[in-house]
């Protein structure tokens, strides 16, 4: 069966002198990109997943870091670009929050992921009413009120990375409902969630494929050589 690896990064623990030298990996598209974010914690978040998502690539397929190539597509997640001698149609995805990066990649499957800061200050079902369908929304008002906040950073981030998978396939991204009869709905046709609760985020993976397994990485500093030491690679 299947299987993916989720990548995560915490951008908040470096600063820009931390990523010197990083930007030299960039494509001409991204340096653009990367220059016009105005907010340095943006801008890091943006370069550290692209990084991220380069070194993912090259642990699957084992292609060289520096080899690895990433077109830019306007209004969509990019697409990479691999030496003929590669065999493998890597699947990918990067997400970002308040400073934390997410990438999962899988040879096997389409995926989308997410990952979303929980707030707790917010009034989580008010939120629900103006974003969720009746039945998602109605779902989230029964549980009890020390649930709420995890249950719906849950629930949206797994709409997040579904509308992820489905744009990565190219199919038009009309959301089905994540909640019937009162149940909180995991899989559906050509979709199955996995969700993550940690350090006061969620973290949902949707794969078009059930994954046997998914196995997360936290990786440390901004250099992909200390990321392989740290795996032992």
């Amino acid at each position: 069966m299947p299987s993916a690896v989720i990548w995560l990064l915490d951008a908040n623990a470096l600063s820009e002198n931390d990523c010197d030298g990083l930007p030299a990996y960039l494509s001409e598209p991204e340096l653009l990109r990367y220059r016009r974010f105005l907010r340095p914690l943006r801008r890091r978040e943006f370069l550290l997943g692209r990084m991220v998502l380069r070194f993912a690539i090259a642990q699957l397929t084992g292609i060289a870091f520096e080899a690895i190539e990433i077109i830019e597509r306007q209004g969509r997640a990019p697409r990479l670009q691999l030496p003929p001698a590669c065999s493998l149609t890597p699947h990918f995805s990067v997400s970002h929050s308040r400073g934390w990066v997410a990438c999962a990649a899988s040879a096997d499957t389409p995926l989308g992921i997410d990952i979303e800061a929980q707030d707790g200050g917010r009034d989580v079902d008010a939120l629900a009413r103006s974003a969720f369908s009746a039945a998602e929304s109605d779902w989230l008002s029964g549980l009890p009120a020390d649930q709420k906040t995890e249950a719906f950073y849950a629930l949206w981030s797994s709409k997040e990375a579904l509308y992820k998978l489905m744009s990565n396939q190219d199919e038009e991204a009309v959301l089905p409902e994540l909640v019937a009869t009162g149940l909180r709905l995991q899989s559906g046709p050509g979709w199955h969630a996995r969700n993550w609760s940690q350090q006061g985020f969620s973290l949902s993976l949707c794969s078009r494929d059930p994954l046997a397994a998914v196995e997360q990485h936290r990786l440390y500093g901004a250099a992909s050589d200390g990321w392989r030491q740290q795996l032992g690679v």
